[in-house]
């Protein structure tokens, strides 16, 4: 059985942690603004499933590239930089 409760916002500000612990004992907290329902606060399951880790089947490696460049970057750079203003 879901216990339901009704709070104000300003009620609910003043007692947070007491509402908190009711929502983690089941209870389910509708909020009212001006005495209209606005939200509701409810308890998240905890049917959570536990996460495991696996070893990798095989050994990553990555391709060997060589680059050779006939441009020295800095002077790219500050000549691409020139061109912006």
């Amino acid at each position: 059985m879901v216990l339901m409760k009704s709070m104000n916002i300003t009620t609910l500000k003043a007692k947070a942690s007491q509402a908190i612990r009711e929502v983690r004992q089941g209870r389910i907290i509708t909020v009212l603004e001006r005495d209209i329902p606005v939200a509701q606060i409810i308890p998240i399951r905890q049917e959570r499933k536990k996460l495991h880790s696996q070893k990798p089947k095989r050994k990553l490696t990555w391709p060997k590239v060589d680059v050779h460049i006939d441009v020295d970057p800095l002077t790219y750079l500050l000549e691409d930089r020139n061109n912006r203003f």
